[in-house]
């Protein structure tokens, strides 16, 4: 989701709700196709400090693999709700992404109150 355009957050009290999830979809190699993996979703400061933490099994439908051609990869959708998730205050904010304990991603985002409307806007 995060990763589908979502680049700011607007709230106007802190602390505040996340109010979002997590989705991804990732890509399993044929040589893992039969083994469970763990995913790990750190949301962070900009200063590095951790607001919140994820940590979920996955693996990829067996019964994919019977339908995969040589060497064809395997996709996998997760989605990970932070419903209690609390932003501190506004900022900058990153959701950092580990699959067996390897950093695959970055996903940054912002938090602030919303822009003025010019009077007379709907």
């Amino acid at each position: 989701m995060l990763g589908g355009g979502i680049t700011r957050i607007w709230r106007t009290e802190y602390p505040a709700p996340l109010g979002a999830a997590v989705a991804l979809r990732i890509v399993v190699h044929p040589t893992e196709l039969d083994t469970p993996h763990v995913i790990r979703i750190i949301l962070m400061t900009a200063d590095g400090e951790q607001i919140a933490e994820v940590v979920a099994e996955f693996a990829a439908d067996p019964f994919q693999a019977d339908d995969q051609l040589p060497g064809e990869a395997a996709g996998v959708n997760v989605a990970l709700p932070m419903p209690t998730v609390g932003l501190p205050g506004p900022g900058a904010y990153s959701f950092e992404i580990l699959i067996d304990g390897v950093h695959q991603a970055s996903v940054p985002f912002s938090v602030g109150p919303p822009p003025v409307q010019p009077e007379g806007a709907p």
